[in-house]
């Protein structure tokens, strides 16, 4: 009786598990020889500013421990021999790597300009990957598994270490107050804290934009006299009819001015545009904000929905990412490394961010 094969699913869960567990010992991956476990490192050490390389490179090692014979080089399924590399990575790699917290493009590693060329990942390859010792490692690896007897799960198990200890080592890292941050960095690490694989993530986002509004609140003309709101418990606006987000801003009249809603990995809709104007049809709000972690990369397609609703209500509808909307907001503020005291102070008192 034969067992039957794994899924693509159930075979990375399975690589990703056994690494864990080998973390978890102290143990150390199954000995790559050089100069392929300085590759691997190098992939590691680029995992934030080079994600679509790292989606790639997992979803190909991936398709060649579950499908020996295929040439995985051949990336694109109009290539003679070739396979959907884009399918892969879409339907399994990217979902798995949003799953556990490690870093992942939007979509699909294959939306990156200097890996969607339709040419073989051959040590020729021409694409625009930077730096090169990135694009040496990549495509070394993959010759290595293709060519030159790599196991494939080896290798996957060596990333699979080293994003999980990476993810571990960074995911507290903005609780320590560090200072002398910059603009970029501070995004880049609340960022990071937002992936934790801790319980209350999808508040961590809200607790952001509350503490960055918190700082504006006092430094802005546009707030003078307004009123930020405590925050309602995680759940309580599924409770009450009269709140319309997760953060109120009042004027000087007290007055609803500003509504924020923050969503955590959940890309924005025109179903959800169309929940959100429900909410506020019948509310005085000058602005509301439907900001969200999901990386979309253009939000032009909503200006429809936008335009529908200034025409229909009169708010002006901000559809954005969270970190932009940090990114802009915190140059706004005059010291902006004050967001990170306020952030942690936030996360230390609310009861739904469990650490």
């Amino acid at each position: 009786m034969t067992m039957e094969q794994p899924t693509e699913q159930e075979l990375l869960a399975r690589i990703c598990h056994r690494a864990l567990a080998l973390y978890q010992e102290g143990a150390e991956p199954a000995a790559l020889p050089e100069p392929y476990a300085a590759h691997c490192r190098v992939i590691i050490n680029h995992q934030e500013s080079s994600r679509g390389v790292l989606t790639v490179l997992i979803t190909l090692l991936l398709k060649k421990r579950h499908t020996p014979t295929q040439d995985v080089r051949l990336h694109q399924d109009r290539m003679d021999g070739g396979f959907s590399g884009r399918g892969l990575d879409t339907r399994v790699v990217t979902p798995f790597l949003r799953g556990q917290s490690f870093p992942h493009m939007a979509e699909s590693g294959w939306l990156t300009r200097s890996l969607e060329q339709p040419l073989p990942y051959d040590l020729n390859y021409p694409g625009n990957i930077r730096p090169a010792i990135l694009k040496e490692a990549f495509l070394s690896l993959i010759d290595g598994a293709q060519n030159q007897g790599l196991a494939a799960e080896s290798v996957l198990t060596a990333l699979f270490m080293g994003l999980i200890e990476y993810r571990d080592r960074n995911a507290n890292l903005v609780l320590s107050r560090p200072v002398n941050l910059s603009v970029a960095q501070i995004v880049d690490r609340v960022s990071r804290h937002f992936d934790s694989p801790y319980g209350g993530a999808a508040r961590l986002p809200v607790l952001a934009v509350a503490a960055v509004l918190r700082l504006l609140a006092r430094e802005l003309a546009r707030y003078q006299g307004c009123t930020l709101l405590p925050l309602e418990s995680h759940t309580a606006a599924d409770r009450r009819t009269d709140l319309i987000g997760d953060i109120h801003i009042l004027d000087a009249n007290d007055t609803l001015f500003e509504g924020y809603e923050i969503k955590h990995n959940i890309p924005i809709s025109s179903g959800l545009i169309q929940t959100s104007f429900e909410k506020l049809r019948n509310t005085p709000v000058q602005r509301f904000y439907l900001l969200t972690t999901y990386r979309h990369a253009d939000y032009s397609e909503f200006e429809p929905d936008i335009r529908r609703v200034a025409q229909s209500h009169g708010c002006q509808l901000i559809v954005n990412g969270i970190a932009p909307t940090l990114r802009y907001y915190l140059r706004l503020i005059q010291d902006p490394r004050s967001f990170v005291n306020e952030y942690v102070s936030l996360l230390e008192s609310d009861p739904a961010a469990t650490f």
